[in-house]
């Protein structure tokens, strides 16, 4: 009974259990079907929008693609105008570098212009020159603009070329022979100008050669004629210059001494001032050693002579008899023959040293002189390069003719002080050899006469007291 009993209470949980799970799978079940109605109708729906999706994805696909080509066209395009930008900037600078070549040789060839013309035809073409001028320094023209305004001086070259071929005239003024600045007539003919006073009484060729007018040169009165015919009646015989008026040119500016000598500045004159006193004591000198006598030939041995008989007092009187500071150093080796050798040396050595300093006095100013001149020279070199580059700065290097006075010092300086110096070491080189060869001659008879002298006994000596008792 007690089985049975264990056994009701072990089952009756397993049949509750049972219970539930059937519920719990019923209401599994519905809620499966509840979950797949709701899947089947998503899936309804989906399928439904995916067509229109579709559709709408394929639409976007394709206006990216149109979009993507777009912009592959526009990068196509931007790096196309990239190339064009820089082929044109290229063309550009070509095209700038050519107009600045271009101005450049209009500016040289404006330049050249203004210098080859004659003075006279300045008259004619200044106004052109001026404005040329002024619009190479006027900043605020282009570059185009610039040529163009400049432009107008080549046009009026070539005008002037074609003129030049038949002949043309002008109306002027010049210097004439004497420095009078008359009116007259220019004759212009292929590169040569004419000119014909208006009064009729100078005529001669025209030439640029410096001044601020044409200077005229006269040919002679008979060419002279001849230009004066042909400015009149505009025909006619003209001589011609083969050298185009540069020999004339040269001619006319060649310079008295005076003249090219007040070229060198202030320098000149310091230079010149030791070169007057070199040249003067350089003569002075010529004279006095030049001048100083040597003695004959065999007076010395005249003199020795005497010595060796024991006729001191006549060879004393004939020392005296030989010119110049020889005779002086042998009348006092004579007045002490009867010392030691020793003695007579230092006498003749003191009589030499009297003659040296007169020999040799004022020559140092001569070597002073060879040596400052070329310093002094170049010092008026340098002060005249500083006066050239005072005068860049004030007018420019388009002219070289307002550098010259400049220039002019500093080579005048330069030419006279090697034209001193020069001389002046020659001078002093000529002298100084002359006076060495004096107190050789010197030295060379003092020796001889040292050597060439007997020895004569000591008064003193007991040989000599022998000698004088045997005579006694």
């Amino acid at each position: 009974m007690k089985r049975i009993v264990l056994a009701s209470l072990f089952l009756l949980p397993l049949l509750a259990a049972g219970q539930n799970f059937d519920a719990v799978n019923r209401s599994a079940e519905a809620d499966l079907r509840e979950a797949l109605e709701r899947l089947s109708a998503l899936r309804a729906e989906i399928r439904a929008e995916q067509v229109p999706l579709s559709r709408e994805l394929n639409e976007l696909e394709a206006e990216l693609r149109e979009k993507r080509r777009e912009v592959q066209r526009a990068q196509r395009i931007r790096d196309t105008q990239a190339v064009d930008l820089n082929q044109l900037e290229s063309d550009v600078n070509a095209r700038r570098d050519e107009i600045d070549y271009l101005a450049n040789l209009v500016n040289e060839f404006g330049t050249t212009f203004r210098s080859r013309i004659n003075l006279a035809e300045v008259q004619r073409y200044g106004e052109v020159l001026d404005r040329f001028f002024l619009a190479g320094e006027d900043g605020t023209l282009t570059r185009p603009d610039r040529l163009e305004a400049q432009i107008e001086v080549v046009e009026t070259a070539i005008n002037r070329i074609k003129e030049l071929f038949g002949g043309s005239s002008l109306e002027g003024r010049a210097i004439v022979p004497g420095g009078q600045v008359k009116p007259g007539s220019f004759a212009l003919v292929g590169p040569l100008t004419y000119f014909s006073s208006a009064d009729g009484g100078i005529a001669g060729l025209s030439l640029s050669v410096g001044s601020a007018e044409p200077t005229v040169a006269s040919l002679g009165p008979q060419l002279d004629g001849q230009i004066r015919s042909f400015v009149a009646a505009g025909q006619g015989t003209l001589p011609f210059d083969s050298t185009l008026g540069n020999a004339l040119a040269i001619k006319s500016q060649e310079l008295t001494l005076w003249e090219h000598i007040r070229q060198g500045g202030i320098w000149i004159w310091p230079i010149l001032t030791f070169a007057f006193l070199a040249t003067a004591t350089a003569v002075f000198k010529f004279f006095e050693i030049y001048m100083v006598k040597m003695p004959p030939a065999g007076s010395l041995h005249q003199i020795l002579k005497l010595l060796s008989e024991g006729k001191d007092k006549e060879a004393a009187e004939y020392a005296k008899t030989v010119p110049g500071p020889a005779g002086l150093m042998l009348a006092d080796a004579v007045a002490h023959a009867d010392e030691s050798k020793e003695l007579i040396e230092e006498v003749m050595y003191e009589r030499m040293l009297e003659v040296q300093p007169k020999l040799e006095r004022l020559l140092p100013f001569i070597a002073v002189t060879a040596a400052t001149a070329p310093l002094m020279g170049l010092l008026g070199t340098v002060t005249g390069m500083i006066n050239t580059f005072k005068l860049i700065t004030i007018f420019g290097t388009g002219d070289a003719r307002n550098l010259s006075s400049g220039i002019s010092e500093a080579l005048v300086t330069t030419e006279f002080g090697l034209i001193v110096a020069i001389p002046a070491l020659i001078m002093h080189a000529l002298l100084s050899r002359r006076a060495q060869g004096v107190m050789a001659n010197l030295e060379r008879i003092a020796v001889a006469f040292v050597n060439g002298l007997t020895r004569r006994p000591d008064p003193r000596s007991p040989a000599a007291a022998a000698a004088s008792t045997r005579e006694d």
